[in-house]
C-alpha cells in the first residue's frame, strides 16, 4: 500500500501544480450553478404562478425534487462526459511524454499499484469537484422541502457514474499515443455507451436487452430518481474493476516490452 499512497500523493499534487485543474473546477462549479439556477428560477416562478392564480391543480404538480433535483443530477451527468476526460487524458500519456514512465515502470511498484494510485488521485479531485456542488441542494432547502433520500442517492449515483468514467479515462490514457488521443477515445466511447440506450428503445429481444444493460444512463437513472438498485451497483462496480484490470495489463506489457 506505500507505493500506492505515494502515487496517490504524486498525482493529487500534480493537480493543483498546473492551472488546468483550477480551470475545470471554475467551469464545472460554473456551469453547475447555472444549470442549477435556470431550474430553480423556473421552479420559483411556478409557485409564485400557482399561488397568484390560487390553483390547487398546478400546486399539487410542483414538487422541488421532480423540478430541480432529478435534473440537475441528470444535468451534472452531461457534463462529467466533458471534465472526466481532461481530467484522465494526462494520468499515463504524461508519464510517456516526459520520459519518467521508464522510471516509474522500473521502479519496485506494482503495476496494481500505479494504476491505483493514479486512480485515486482522479477520484479524489472528482469527488473534491461533486462536493463543490452540495451548496445546490442546501439553498433549495431554504426554499423548498428536498428529499434527502433523493440528494443522497443522486450523489451516489453522480459518484459512481464519475468513478466508471476515470476508470476507463485512466486506462485510454495508459493506451494511447498522446493526451489528445486519449481525451477524444474516452469522450466516444463514453458517448457511445450514453447513447446506446437510446438506440435501444426500437431494439426488441436479446439485443436489446444487451444494448440496454451495457448503456450506463439507465443504470444512473434510478440513483437520480431516489432508488438504489442493487443490479446498478453491480454494473458500476463491474465496470470499474474491469478498466483498472485492463488499464494494469496496458502497464504490465509496457513494462516487459
Amino acid at each position: 500500500m506505500g507505493g500506492v499512497l505515494t502515487i496517490f500523493q504524486k498525482e493529487w499534487r500534480q493537480y493543483f501544480l498546473s492551472p488546468v485543474a483550477y480551470v475545470i473546477l471554475v467551469v464545472f462549479i460554473a456551469l453547475s450553478g447555472f444549470f442549477f439556477f435556470d431550474m430553480f428560477s423556473y421552479f420559483v416562478q411556478t409557485q409564485a404562478m400557482s399561488q397568484a392564480q390560487m390553483n390547487p391543480a398546478m400546486a399539487d404538480q410542483i414538487n422541488v425534487n421532480d423540478m430541480v433535483l432529478t435534473p440537475l443530477f441528470h444535468n451534472l451527468s452531461v457534463l462529467l462526459l466533458l471534465i472526466v476526460p481532461v481530467v484522465t487524458m494526462r494520468l499515463y500519456t504524461e508519464e510517456r511524454r516526459n520520459g519518467t514512465d521508464e522510471m516509474l515502470l522500473t521502479s519496485p511498484v506494482s503495476e496494481w499499484a500505479i494504476i491505483l494510485g493514479k486512480y485515486l488521485g482522479a477520484l479524489a479531485f472528482y469527488a473534491l469537484s461533486l462536493a463543490l456542488t452540495i451548496q445546490f441542494p442546501l439553498l433549495l432547502a431554504k426554499y423548498g422541502h428536498p428529499d434527502i433520500g433523493k440528494v443522497l442517492t443522486g450523489y451516489l449515483g453522480l459518484f459512481l457514474m464519475g468513478s466508471a468514467f476515470l476508470a476507463f479515462g485512466l486506462f485510454t490514457s495508459a493506451a494511447a499515443g498522446s493526451q489528445i488521443q486519449a481525451a477524444l477515445w474516452s469522450f466516444a466511447v463514453l458517448l457511445g455507451l450514453w447513447i446506446v440506450g437510446w438506440l435501444a428503445e426500437g431494439v426488441t429481444g436479446t439485443a436489446g436487452d444487451v444494448m440496454r444493460y451495457i448503456a450506463m444512463l439507465p443504470h444512473f437513472d434510478s440513483f437520480a430518481g431516489g432508488e438504489i438498485v442493487l443490479q446498478d451497483l453491480v454494473y458500476f462496480a463491474t465496470f470499474i474493476a474491469f478498466f483498472l484490470f485492463v488499464a494494469t495489463r496496458v502497464v504490465e506489457s509496457a513494462r516487459w516490452r
